[in-house]
């Protein structure tokens, strides 16, 4: 796909361009670690509140739920579910008429021991598209589709960035 290079690095004045969105906040950096640092799975039990026969648990590598609640007192088995969380990344997104920050992109990895549908009891991943929206259930090749879908649409935004480069700069020089 053939990227159109910007005309202009520079900055146009706040004289020059009104700002029409809220700035994109800072991030913080994404944590460096590997799925190798994950700590070790836990076992563990619970009371099944329906039956009252006791349910064992191993928690897939890397869970940070924190199962204490879970374990000290009867619980129903659709509630018990395994989550390594992502990191957050916010952006201004104008859903009401002013922009307000809201996460984009996060993704959890999670497993759900006791469901109904065998596939979410194993290993997946749900990716939170903007706040509150998900794409669930993602099996390896589904989140693929996902991260092929974005990298699509990325390029798009690249290609859209050099021409809005260019037609501010022709923008300017109008002026």
């Amino acid at each position: 796909m053939s990227m159109v290079a910007p005309t202009s690095t520079s900055v146009p004045s706040p004289a020059a361009a009104p700002v029409l969105s809220a700035p994109v906040p800072p991030q913080p950096p994404a944590p460096t670690t590997t799925p190798s640092a994950a700590p070790a799975s836990r076992r563990w039990s619970f009371v099944d509140r329906h039956t009252g026969r006791r349910l064992e648990v191993t928690c897939m590598r890397g869970c940070d739920v924190d199962h204490s609640l879970d374990a000290a007192s009867p619980s129903d088995p659709d509630d018990i579910w395994c989550q390594v969380d992502s990191t957050v990344v916010c952006l201004p997104i104008n859903a009401n008429g002013t922009p307000e920050n809201m996460r984009v992109l996060s993704a959890t990895l999670n497993m759900l021991p006791f469901a109904e549908s065998i596939a979410l009891r194993a290993p997946h991943v749900s990716v939170e598209v903007v706040q509150d929206e998900w794409i669930e259930g993602l099996d390896p090749d589904g989140l693929a589709t996902v991260i092929g879908t974005l990298r699509e649409r990325l390029e798009h935004l690249e290609q859209m960035h050099g021409r809005l480069e260019v037609a501010r700069a022709e923008w300017r020089a109008s002026r």
